[in-house]
């Protein structure tokens, strides 16, 4: 009697086993693509601009980015992202501008980047090294309306940074946390020696499927 039970237990239990999903091998369960979405405060900064000999003085601004991430291994994704913003600034020109005009410019990136340093439910850190263009143009005067400088500049830009993930299941997960980055932009003649510098705060979200 105690045999048959067994036997019926274990035909039960396999059968819900074989009805149930899947988990991919190695014990992980992680997706296999996470797509994000986040929005992020851009500090200010200054930087001298050889192309067109004026000076831009960046003050703080939003931006929201969009990611794509394939995961490589537990843990470890690699991706691509597009951020915008539109920030506020002090153009000060050679031409025109000579004590500064409050204007506005497009600040967009197209990133690469590596993440690591966690997954799963609950709490976990993250970690992140980027690199790719950050694109500066539509300069616009705010009291006019007129363009401050023709084109755009294409910078590379890289950097590191790092934050704190939560999971909420594990195709789903949040986090906040603070980016780092160095954009080699032409200054000209300019005696400044250290490249422009960015720190981003994000707070985001991706889900994986």
């Amino acid at each position: 009697m105690l045999a048959r039970s067994m036997a019926m237990i274990f035909a039960v239990a396999a059968t819900a086993a074989a009805q149930g999903p899947r988990i991919p091998r190695g014990g992980s369960a992680e997706p296999g693509y996470w797509v994000g979405l986040s929005y992020g405060y851009l500090d200010g900064t200054a930087m001298d601009d050889g192309a067109t000999n004026s000076r831009w003085l960046f003050g703080y601004s939003s931006q929201i980015r969009a990611t794509l991430e394939k995961t490589i291994q537990r843990g470890v994704s690699a991706g691509i992202s597009a951020g915008f913003a539109n920030a506020p600034m002090t153009y000060e020109g050679f031409n025109s501008c000579l004590a500064g005009c409050s204007a506005t410019a497009d600040i967009t990136q197209w990133l690469a980047f590596l993440r690591a340093g966690g997954s799963g439910l609950g709490f976990h850190g993250m970690y992140n090294l980027e690199a790719g263009i950050t694109q500066f143009g539509n300069f616009k005067d705010k009291a006019t309306g007129t363009d401050l400088a023709s084109g755009s500049s294409n910078d590379f830009t890289f950097g590191l940074g790092g934050g704190l993930g939560y999971g909420f299941a594990p195709n789903m997960d949040a986090y906040v946390g603070e980016q780092w980055d160095i954009i080699l932009h032409s200054q000209g003649n300019s005696t400044q020696t250290d490249a422009p510098r960015q720190l981003t705060f994000r707070v985001g979200f991706r889900v994986g499927f």
